[in-house]
């Protein structure tokens, strides 16, 4: 993929809020060039073709449309659909950046977010080529959020519980029995499960997250470093400095140091 460079938006055509009628049908006609659109459901379902295949959209589904993409093209008759439609004036044809169909989950988000959007685009006060800019970024950093941490789906259920867990807890005193039996399954197994689907052990991924949290917390606030590593669920201080330096190649103390320069 190309780097998430936005000189090529040149303007924002439109920013409205679409209902398909009942018993009416969208039709799916394709985006002409010198367009990029995004349609982000909100009510009700619909579907959009990805090359032959219908993809089903659920409200919060962000659909990304290129030039020459099929928009939406069918509607569930029984539950009609609802979007909210942004359309940009781009300069020229760019490869596709982030997947054309990802996810937004919260619905409060998404109302704050598109109330604010329709109502700015309405706003003669407001210079439209910043608003297109700013639009456009949004959503493509939500777009690239989404995917980059969505799970996976060809994660096994009983896997993605155990991720589940652990990311809602990584404090906790995880041991590789304990994560088996949320799983269900034996050590031998959960340890070729995150192998496969992990690309990591388990006692490595709980570490990833633990460190994770550290450097959120080393960025956000001016806790000592008992605290974080307390919070972060890497114990004490000392423990904290060694996986930094073993993992991050500098101590606590820079990173953070860093984050505020």
């Amino acid at each position: 993929m190309e780097d998430f460079c936005i000189d090529h938006v040149r303007g924002l055509k439109g920013c409205s809020h679409f209902a398909m009628l009942a018993g009416r049908q969208p039709g799916g006609p394709r985006l002409a060039e010198g367009l990029e659109k995004v349609e982000l459901v909100i009510r009700g379902r619909c579907w959009a073709l990805d090359g032959a295949a219908e993809v089903e959209a659920l409200p919060g589904t962000i659909i990304w449309h290129m030039p020459g993409d099929r928009l939406i093209s069918r509607s569930d008759e029984r539950d009609p659909y609802a979007c909210i439609v942004i359309t940009w004036q781009v300069g020229r044809r760019i490869q596709r950046r982030v997947p054309r169909f990802t996810r937004w989950e919260d619905p409060g988000e998404i109302l704050a977010y598109t109330r604010q959007l329709v109502a700015s685009f309405s706003d003669d006060r407001l210079d439209r080529r910043a608003l297109a800019v700013a639009s456009y970024a949004h959503l493509q950093w939500r777009a690239h959020l989404w995917s980059a941490t969505a799970m996976d789906p060809s994660v096994p259920p009983a896997l993605q519980r155990v991720l589940g867990a652990i990311a809602a807890d990584p404090v906790r005193n995880w041991t590789v029995a304990d994560m088996a039996d949320a799983a269900g399954w034996s050590p031998s197994r959960l340890h070729a499960a995150f192998r496969e689907h992990v690309r990591s052990s388990p006692h490595q991924h709980v570490l990833d997250l633990r460190l994770r949290r550290a450097r959120e917390l080393l960025a956000a606030t001016r806790e000592p470093l008992e605290e974080i590593a307390r919070q972060s669920g890497l114990g004490c201080a000392a423990v904290l400095c060694r996986h930094f330096r073993q993992h991050l190649g500098q101590s606590p103390g820079e990173y953070r140091a860093r984050q505020s320069a």
